[in-house]
């Protein structure tokens, strides 16, 4: 290189040099490795993301049946109807097993039958104690008769021992008479008291023979009116079936109307943290893949639970409200999937390889003067390649897409914070 070639080289260099000092100075840009792809936070950024989840279809408004409000016990399904099947009314869609309430029957016939029994023998005992209690009061009667009739008043004439005499017998004749009846009339109060008991027992019994063979009438439940019988469904999704056992009051299958349908959603609970009333969504039947229907969030259940018993994963309840109801694809129970559209705004977004993890510790690279010093942040939602800044940056804040700490060979293939690791996206710099 000759003198000339060398003076230009000088010259060029001091220029870049100048222009980049320049630069950096009229930017404000803090001065970084040029080896760290680094990304300016903004807040004007919206954030979009999607969740996906399963469900079915259920009407709006549906009849419910329920097992008989007289049974006393637990009622066994001895028939139900075919599950999604049509029905006309008055049309049985469930019958219980009878054994148990024909037990209940008998067992009731026989104690009317033993209460009338103890009636007619009471009945018998008195009848046949009043006679009796009737012929002693006769009899103490006669001997009071008969003791005023030869009872001596003069004691001039007759000795005063034998006038005294006559008059004890006669008093005596009085007290017989009165305890008879006394004793009459207590033991017919008691006949009484024990015929009454005996009543109350036997219309006792009479009452549970009515409800036993009412009981029995009601061991089917009938369609009220014309419908698709829809079985109800434990929290597994298994209908109700022949063998299970029920009572009274439960609800075992409905009959939907099925001009207004919805969607019955399980949305994992990691994911439903920003869900919202109104949010749109996007419902397609599994049976009709090619059609999509929109649809919005009606209701988010306040309490995450699980949908199997053996598997401890939460799902909240999430209903949406369709805008239209197709007869011809929407069928009650048909399987759905579903992707509701969660949008936020005015948030900051960072891409999701500048977020790395430190002793449990959500972090990023913020670009200084001096180079990059480590930032606790606090998480929001997040996507596939972003997520949601809540706190810890500031609009116009830089931050690195790969850990500065590191030379870039070392780097790669690395997985920072178990996050992603991926092509800058836009508003990324170098």
């Amino acid at each position: 290189m000759n003198r000339r070639e060398l003076l230009g080289a000088l010259a060029g260099l001091g220029l870049g040099l100048g222009l980049g000092l320049g630069l950096t100075a009229c930017t404000g840009t803090p001065a970084v490795d040029g080896d760290v792809p680094t990304f300016e936070v903004t807040r004007s950024e919206s954030f979009v993301r999607k969740v996906q989840a399963d469900g079915y279809l259920r009407a709006v408004e549906a009849t419910p049946l329920t097992a008989p409000q007289e049974s006393k016990g637990p009622l066994k399904i001895a028939w139900v109807g075919l599950d999604g099947g049509e029905v006309a009314a008055g049309e049985v869609v469930v019958r219980f097993d009878s054994s148990e309430m024909q037990r209940v029957l008998e067992n009731s016939e026989d104690d009317v039958s033993s209460a009338a029994h103890e009636i007619a023998k009471e009945n018998k005992q008195r009848s046949a104690a009043r006679r009796k209690r009737d012929d002693a009061a006769g009899q103490a009667d006669r001997e009071v008769e008969t003791a005023q009739e030869f009872q001596l008043e003069d004691e001039g004439v007759l000795p005063r021992n034998e006038v005294l005499e006559t008059r004890i017998d006669s008093e005596l004749a009085s007290a017989k008479s009165k305890h008879a009846r006394d004793v009459m009339r207590v033991e017919g109060s008691v006949a009484k008291s024990k015929l009454e008991l005996l009543e109350i027992k036997r219309e006792q019994a009479e009452a549970e023979v009515e409800r036993a063979t009412e009981g029995l009438a009601k061991l089917e439940v009938k369609a009220p009116h014309d419908g698709i019988l829809v079985l109800e469904r434990d929290r597994q999704g298994t209908p109700i079936r022949v063998g299970d056992t029920v009572w009274r009051g439960q609800k075992l299958a409905e009959l939907p109307l099925v001009t207004n349908m919805e969607v019955e959603l399980f949305v994992l609970e990691a994911d439903a943290g920003d869900l919202a009333l109104d949010q749109a969504a996007e419902v397609v039947i599994e049976a009709h893949p090619k059609l999509r229907f929109p649809a919005k969030i009606k209701r988010i259940d306040t309490l995450a639970k699980p949908r199997h018993e053996d598997v401890p994963v939460q799902y909240f309840g999430v209903t949406l409200k369709l805008d239209e109801t197709d007869p011809n694809t929407m069928k009650v129970g048909g399987r759905v999937q579903a992707t509701i559209r969660i949008e936020l705004e005015d948030v900051m977004v960072v891409p999701r390889q500048a977020v790395f993890d430190r002793d449990g510790e959500s972090i990023v690279h913020r670009a200084t003067l001096g180079g990059f010093e480590e930032v606790e942040v606090e998480l929001g939602s997040s996507s596939a390649g972003r997520v949601v800044i809540v706190s810890g940056l500031e609009p116009g804040d830089r931050v690195a897409l790969r850990d500065p700490t590191r030379k870039l060979g070392e780097a790669i293939g690395e997985d920072p914070g178990s996050q992603d690791q991926g092509q800058a996206p836009k508003g990324a710099s170098s």
